[in-house]
């Protein structure tokens, strides 16, 4: 008898759905209708098979949230050090290490699951009744229904690849789901290949729309040929890079059984395939009205910086390629009192920004806080002027390591007696504390270890008391048209160091930013790095960093260009922050001093982690599975 138990294998019992109706409700029905239907019966009721494909969706992960770390949301941030995390699980993963059978944070398990639900679905649906009846699916929507299917299948092959490099592929599903089939995993030419196979099917036919608008939230996650177009960018670039271009030595010893080697040796073509992939991602999504986002000073054509960078999480924007129409970083129980000091209402600020964090942004003339007239100093006091209060609080006695700094630097880290947005408990000139006897000090577990918080992606109207906002419904933005434009510069930079094309995208990035670009550093003798393909390259590196800090991609831009190492630019080595068993008016630097730089944290960094290990039991129960390179001594 087919049963509810095997219905569940293919539900899957997922998680609530981002934007659509979860499949819970598919399983709630009465008891003589779950001995009933079956998974012919699912494909035969538009309801039923409705919810099963918006169930596929839960692929997607949410890099908004930070405050419940788990391989479906942002981990990474905690992961690659952009962050602290304090009762997260990520807390101690890099400090303590992982091997093979303990790593915690797997894609794999539950994106193969959503993967044969996608091949069900491809292989099943049909369109449903007549345009008269209440339970109607017309053959237009199920074709899109199909093309989304096919992209969400390879954008779910790309998460897995993302991670562990070439994954086994499973082009036919099983019908009967208890039917064990080993696959062995498929080279790196062989998994880009196929994802980039998916993703030509999308943008070649008339399935998908061109773009879907952001003003209309029903359809925002639903996936456009700009997010297909996006995704094959994507999917170029990281193939291009060192981790997946012969870049990594060991890997290129890894074989399957049958011989066959898994990694490539080097190709410099990769980054020509790159370029193109990438220019063809900027002309369709910009020809389809997507454009940096601005916000602008009173006389409406003068840039502010700090607005527009404000503004562009906290609204749908033609920025956005693709976002979510849900973040877990809303609401008074998810990220957002996680992200504010624990001594504003309801709140209790376990998660901190890092010091190598704070390092990356630059001074407000453009240049790193290490070059020569930066003006940069760790010297003293003076008073900053809060951008992102309501009355533009004018913070008295701040330390000189936060003045002048660029407007991202303001709207990204709650630094020591930064003011908040809305002042709290009617204290006009509240100041975050973190050192010793301080409101957010380090006394309770409940505080962020590093003597930063973060402050990116907050709402500027959220106070947890009275008639203040407590949720603001920010988009969960998947790709904006700043990801392309830096992924441009470096491309071009691997390929040709003089394409004027290289210092073009950086200066637009930073131009929305605020900061001086490099051809006007150039142009006053401030800076040069034009030309230099190193400078250049570290350049990109820093403004990725910025630009992209808590979204969910520093992971895995650090990993692919392979600078992890101890001394490396993105040394993931150890951690650190200001000292928070330390006093704020002690000598700057001095022991007692809270003014004092502090590695937190020594970490397990090895060169394995480069690629996340293959699950331990997916090794032993197959005859045919490898693991990646350096796991498989444990």
């Amino acid at each position: 008898m087919k049963s509810i138990q095997k219905l569940i294998y293919y539900i899957l019992l997922a998680t609530t759905f981002i934007g659509f109706t979860s499949c819970s409700d598919y399983l709630d029905v009465s008891g003589e209708l779950s001995e009933d239907l079956d998974i012919d019966k699912v494909f035969e009721n538009a309801q039923y098979t409705k919810r099963w494909y918006a169930n596929t969706f839960n692929c997607i992960p949410d890099y908004g949230d930070t405050g419940d770390a788990r391989a479906s949301t942002n981990p990474w941030a905690v992961l690659s050090g952009e962050i602290t995390h304090n009762v997260s699980q990520a807390r101690n993963t890099m400090a303590q290490g992982f091997n093979a059978a303990n790593a915690g944070f797997h894609r794999w398990g539950e994106l193969y699951e959503y993967i044969r639900q996608m091949q069900i679905f491809l292989d099943r649906a049909k369109p449903i009744g007549n345009s008269s009846d209440q339970s109607y699916l017309s053959e237009a929507e199920v074709n899109r229904m199909k093309a989304e299917m096919n992209y969400l299948m390879a954008y779910s092959y790309f998460l897995l690849f993302e991670l562990y490099g070439p994954v086994p592929l499973v082009k036919d599903y099983q019908r009967d789901p208890y039917e064990r089939v080993d696959y062995p995993r498929a080279s790196v030419d062989e998994t880009v290949n196929y994802i980039d196979s998916l993703l030509n099917v999308v943008i070649t036919t008339d399935g998908l729309p061109n773009d879907t608008p952001t003003s209309d939230l029903k359809e925002m996650l639903r996936p456009s040929k700009s997010a297909a177009i996006t995704l094959r960018a994507r999917l170029a670039i990281y193939a291009a890079s060192p981790l997946f271009n012969g870049g990594f030595p060991e890997a290129l010893k890894v074989q399957n059984p049958d011989g066959k080697k898994l990694f490539p040796e080097y190709n410099a073509n990769k980054w020509v395939i790159a370029k193109q992939r990438i220019k063809d991602a900027i002309d369709f999504t910009e020809a389809q009205g997507r454009k940096l986002y601005y916000r602008y000073q009173n006389d409406g054509s003068t840039p502010n910086p700090d607005q527009s960078i404000y503004w562009l999480f906290q609204e749908y924007n033609d920025e956005i390629i693709w976002a979510g129409t849900r973040s877990s970083y809303s609401g008074e129980w998810n990220t957002e009192p996680m992200t504010t000091p624990r001594d504003i209402y309801n709140s209790w600020g376990s998660i901190g920004a890092t010091q190598e964090t704070v390092d990356a942004f630059f001074m407000n003339n453009g240049l790193s806080i290490n070059d020569p007239g930066s003006g940069y100093k760790e010297d003293g006091f003076t008073n900053i002027i809060n951008p992102c209060n309501e009355n533009r609080h004018n913070d008295k006695n701040i330390f000189n390591m936060y003045a002048n700094r660029e407007p991202r630097f303001y709207s990204a880290v709650a630094y020591q007696g930064k003011s908040w947005h809305i002042q709290p408990n009617g204290n006009a000139d509240y100041a975050i504390d973190y050192s010793k006897g301080g409101g957010a000090d380090n006394s309770v577990m409940d505080h962020c270890r590093t003597g930063y918080m973060i402050y990116k992606l907050k709402n500027r109207t959220i106070l947890f008391t009275g008639n203040n906002t407590r949720v603001w419904r920010r988009p969960m933005i998947l790709f904006r048209l700043a990801d392309l434009y830096l992924y441009y510069a470096e491309a071009c930079n691997e390929i040709d160091p003089s394409d004027p094309d290289i210092i073009k995208y950086l200066d637009l990035i930073r131009k929305r930013a605020g900061i001086p670009g490099y051809q006007e550093m150039a142009n006053n003798g401030l800076k040069n790095i034009i030309g230099d393909q190193e400078k250049q390259r570290l350049a990109i590196y820093q403004e990725r960093q910025i630009e992209f800090f808590l979204e969910g991609q520093r992971y895995f831009d650090v990993h692919r260009w392979m600078v992890c190492g101890p001394g490396q630019w993105a040394d993931q080595s150890k951690i650190s922050g200001m000292n928070m068993d330390g006093f704020k008016d002690k000598p700057i630097g001095s022991p007692t001093s809270y003014f004092k730089r502090t590695v937190l944290e020594n970490r397990a960094w090895r060169k394995a982690m480069y690629l996340y290990p293959i699950p331990q039991n997916e090794i032993m129960k197959s005859k045919v599975m490898v693991q990646n390179p350096l796991w498989e001594a444990e």
